[in-house]
């Protein structure tokens, strides 16, 4: 391995969570400001519990892009490719997109986005695996582990599929509040089971050898 390639492995992470990490900020202050100004959230009725159930998925959402990232470069190394130093700018701009669409009335654009948003960020950890499993440093990992395949992500596609099928419904039809709420309750569990793979992952990459 020359030198060039050495030293463009070695400052992949630092790149990638340098850059994610300023995104992430903008998108916090986004977050927090569009808080301050919904003041449709401080009233007593179901827009405010959708707002509020809005802003929770929100929040982990960003939560999740955050420890999805941190946990492939921090487990892994690969030489990294153009597109690897572009999609945390493309992330950035679909969580600005969702952040402007927090208000109940836009849940079903907002639902839209969310999807791209899983999309993006399931097509962003499948390149990352391939990769890292062409790296020789990464054998310790992938020796007992075979390559993904579809099924393995069923899923992910299942719910993206479902949660793109209930945001065209709910852009579409009069956003009834029980719909709106069980919709949020979904993504909620979709992001729960991402946190859960995550953590799987995570345990599997760093237990110690026998």
């Amino acid at each position: 391995m020359n030198n060039n390639t050495k030293h463009a492995k070695s400052l992949l992470p630092t790149i990638l969570l340098t850059v994610l990490s300023m995104i992430q900020a903008l998108a916090l202050e986004l977050f927090w400001n569009k808080v301050q100004a919904s003041q449709f959230l401080w009233r007593y009725d179901w827009q405010a519990f959708i707002g509020w159930l809005q802003l929770i998925t929100m929040f982990i959402g960003i939560l999740l892009i955050w420890v999805l990232y941190t946990s492939t470069v921090l487990r892994f190394t690969w030489l990294p490719t153009m597109q690897d130093t572009l999609i945390p700018f493309f992330i950035g701009l679909l969580e600005f997109a969702l952040i402007g669409l927090l208000q109940p009335s836009s849940l079903g654009p907002w639902f839209i986005v969310l999807t791209l948003v899983f999309a993006l960020a399931t097509a962003t950890n499948h390149m990352a695996m391939k990769q890292a499993r062409r790296d020789p440093d990464n054998k310790y990992f992938f020796k007992d582990v075979q390559p993904a395949r579809w099924r393995d992500y069923s899923v992910s596609i299942s719910a993206m599929v479902i949660l793109l099928l209930l945001g065209s419904w709910l852009w579409l039809a009069d956003q009834p509040i029980v719909l709106s709420i069980a919709s949020l309750l979904l993504a909620l569990l979709a992001l729960g089971h991402q946190f859960y793979q995550a953590h799987r992952h995570w345990v599997a990459a760093i237990k110690p050898e026998p």
